[in-house]
């Protein structure tokens, strides 16, 4: 187990390294000075130059890389070019509602996709399989904005039941209302638990057609007994392991809607860095979320072996 551990967490941090080295590249592939977004087009070229050696963007993109990998090494992000803030300070007053979003996402998503998909398993052709394919295919043709702006056209313009944003500021702090979050946490939910609630339904199907299953039930165990403690809990692994691979998905999700319902969260905090183009925030806040989406998939195989006592790692 430890040995296991080990590896996973050095292999964890070689995918972060590549991470960054292509999100550093991207960020400066992206057209425009950064300078003259902060000076406006009317700058002179000298005021131009003297920023960009101010900001060390005169400097070769090799060089600009190394310097910021060893601030990243010290945990250093660097400093806002348009907040003139460090980005970590930024990061940590955005990254709760981005967490906290992500988590009402996934536990909506949870509850829509697990009873449906074992349902629908249990119920071959019936009229809970029927919904769940109608409900799966939708969630996952409709993109994510789609999904939102049908359910503020429903929620918010005809039932009038939801606000499109909670968000609310007192002073310089910003704070939200829970009720903002069930709109957007239902928009990720929905696409999330589309193809959740299908692998989920495959799962129970071939489960429930096993030998040993068979057996308990020729030995006169119930029906629901049967379902919900053996077919759910052998049916349980191959779903954890196809939400931990959509995590990353959710994170991308996360920066479209966030903007959509106006979340002051990471999401709205990247678009906002590459509208102007602000590299240390995208770069920081982007390495953020990979490092999310890495420490999730590890908790996601080492919960493999709470769920079947059968695992072990070697």
């Amino acid at each position: 187990m430890v040995q296991y551990l080990i590896r996973r967490v050095f292999l964890s941090i070689l995918t972060a390294l590549l991470v960054a080295t292509i999100v550093f590249s991207l960020v400066h592939l992206v057209p425009g000075n950064p300078a003259v977004v902060i000076l406006g087009i009317q700058a002179s070229p000298a005021d131009i130059r003297t920023l960009d050696a101010e900001l060390h963007l005169n400097l070769p993109l090799w060089r600009q890389y190394l310097d910021w990998l060893g601030s990243l090494v010290q945990g250093h992000l660097g400093t806002s070019m348009i907040f003139h803030e460090p980005v970590t300070t930024l990061l940590f007053q955005s990254l709760p509602r981005t967490i906290e979003l992500s988590l009402v996402a996934l536990v909506l998503a949870i509850l829509i996709g697990v009873p449906i998909g074992v349902l629908a398993g249990a119920r071959e052709k019936g009229i809970w399989d029927r919904f769940s394919l109608g409900m799966s295919t939708g969630g996952v043709v409709l993109p994510g904005f789609v999904i939102g702006l049908l359910l503020i056209y429903v929620f918010t313009y005809r039932l009038h039941w939801l606000a499109i944003t909670g968000v609310a500021h007192t002073g310089t702090a910003a704070w939200i209302n829970p009720l903002a979050y069930v709109l957007p946490g239902l928009t990720l939910a929905i696409g999330l638990a589309s193809p959740l609630m299908r692998v989920l339904r495959g799962e129970v199907i071939t489960v429930a057609s096993s030998d040993y299953i068979r057996t308990m039930r020729m030995m006169g165990i119930s029906e629901r007994r049967l379902l919900w403690k053996w077919v759910f809990k052998n049916a349980l692994i191959p779903s954890i392991t196809f939400l931990g691979t959509q995590l990353g998905l959710l994170m991308g999700g996360v920066v479209i809607i966030e903007n959509i319902f106006s979340i002051p969260g990471m999401g709205n905090l990247i678009v906002t860095g590459i509208f102007n183009k602000d590299y240390p925030v995208v770069q920081g806040a982007i390495l953020v979320m990979a490092f999310m989406v890495i420490i999730v998939n590890l908790l996601v195989d080492l919960l493999y072996a709470v769920i079947d006592p059968r695992i072990s790692y070697r």
